[in-house]
């Protein structure tokens, strides 16, 4: 194996190191669309923490096949409007799609294809997720009865101020079933990506707990290690790892073979509240008030690279207090190759990792941006914002050198700790390692 990688990478640099041509510039990146709330959906009139209700959009999800996009366009509604992938943009017009799903009084309107999905609620959204089943993954042989089966099932679970967390039919936005276990609101979800439908939800009360669908959303595993409030964790496109941040400095790293916590990743000086891997697993992302994105080697916990919001670097003192430069979001590119985030100075900046350390495009938000993602096909940017309102723009894919793509697949099997086991040149390990990155 060493002498094939070490000839894939040689060939790819030497002989195709030219083709760094763009299909379009990032900087070219235009609105091609947006979601705004209806006027009659404000009727928030009760007196809750404004911090984790009100008017935030705390979560942009698009459906791993592009198939739906998930938009909470109310405190107590969500949507799932149809995407179309070839078009790259909203499939339907929302007034003529609408459907209806309760968890009282049961669905009103049949199940048709294709069409926006309304789900309703007493208690608000905070977050939401697609849990997509893979059907080639072998799932451990039951020992009980179990009341639903899920093999077959592809569902959106929801998050609540309540703590409660809901499981609902992706086909017919049925309602399923509940979640209890944690004792303040939910504030990010997340299925493993192998199609296992195992869920790790992160909460205000500090912990977060796995469930396993398979098993009823039986809960298998209650992470302890944050001292503040969990407000964000991602898998790793193996299902390897785990990542969560809160209202804190420290980035926990949790081996998702063992449920064991591997790693505590320090650096950041203010609070942490995204994070987003690679598609190759190699890098962690990690987003922080403090005005910056590190860039992680999440197997060694080291640091491979800063993207600055502020120039020069802010002091101490400014980094960890108030400033008009928290970094809110942080999403990557299918491509490995680009990085998009939004901050308190209403920018979206569109980095460019093999280029310049400056953002190639900056795009402005109106309103107060809070989360962005990448479309899994890395043709779209989602942005969601405080007023519920969601922006899309178009995020033309750049053709990537051979040696990048070499790169990433070698980096999908082999883990850091095991490159310098290869017998390649050291420059080789250092670019495996992203200690090089062009």
């Amino acid at each position: 194996m060493s002498e094939q990688l070490c000839f894939i990478l040689r060939y790819a640099s030497i002989q195709l190191t030219y083709v760094t041509s763009h299909c379009s510039k990032i900087s070219a990146a235009q609105k091609i669309g947006e979601l705004r709330q209806n006027p009659a959906d404000d009727v928030w009139k009760e007196q809750v923490d404004f911090k984790v209700t009100r008017g935030q959009c705390w979560h942009v999800v698009f459906a791993p096949d592009e198939s739906y996009f998930a938009w909470i366009s109310a405190p107590r509604k969500l949507l799932l409007v149809p995407w179309d992938r070839e078009r790259n943009c909203i499939a339907s017009q929302l007034p003529s799609t609408l459907k209806e799903s309760r968890v009282d009084g049961g669905i009103v309107g049949g199940p048709r294809l294709r069409e926006t999905i309304t789900l309703t609620c007493q208690y608000p959204f905070l977050c939401v997720n697609f849990g997509i089943s893979n059907k080639t993954v072998k799932q451990p042989t039951r020992t009980s009865w179990t009341r639903y089966d899920f093999a077959n099932v592809n569902v959106v679970a929801t998050g609540h101020t309540n703590g409660r967390i809901r499981i609902w039919n992706l086909e017919t936005g049925a309602f399923l079933t509940e979640l209890i276990s944690h004792r303040a609101a939910i504030r990010d979800l997340a299925f493993a990506p192998d199609g296992s439908l195992r869920l790790i939800s992160a909460s205000l009360d500090k912990t977060l707990k796995g469930w396993d669908l398979h098993e009823d959303g039986n809960m298998f595993k209650t992470f302890i290690a944050h001292k503040e409030e969990a407000l964000w964790c991602t898998w790793s496109p193996n299902s390897k790892l785990l990542a969560s941040t809160g209202n804190e400095k420290t980035v926990f790293v949790w081996g998702m073979d063992n449920y064991k916590l591997i790693r505590t990743l320090e650096g950041h000086s203010h609070n942490v509240v995204s994070c987003s891997f690679s598609p190759d697993g190699a890098v962690l992302a990690t987003a922080s008030w403090d005005t910056q994105v590190i860039l992680w080697d999440p197997y060694l916990g080291v640091i491979l690279y800063t993207l600055y919001h502020v120039h020069p670097p802010p002091s101490l003192i400014y980094a960890s207090g108030a400033n008009s430069a928290w970094v809110r979001g942080v999403s990557y590119s299918k491509n490995g190759m680009n990085v998009v985030t939004v901050s308190d100075d209403h920018l979206i900046r569109f980095w460019n990792l093999m280029g310049d350390v400056d953002p190639e495009g900056i795009a402005g938000e109106d309103e107060d941006p809070l989360s962005c993602i990448y479309s899994p096909s890395g043709r779209c940017v989602a942005v969601g914002t405080d007023k519920f309102k969601v922006t899309f723009y178009s995020a033309p894919v750049e053709i990537p050198r051979l040696t990048h793509l070499a790169r990433m697949a070698v980096r999908k099997v082999v883990l850091t700790q095991h490159v310098d086991e290869l017998e390649i040149p050291n420059s080789l390990k250092s670019y495996l390692k992203y200690k090089v990155w062009v």
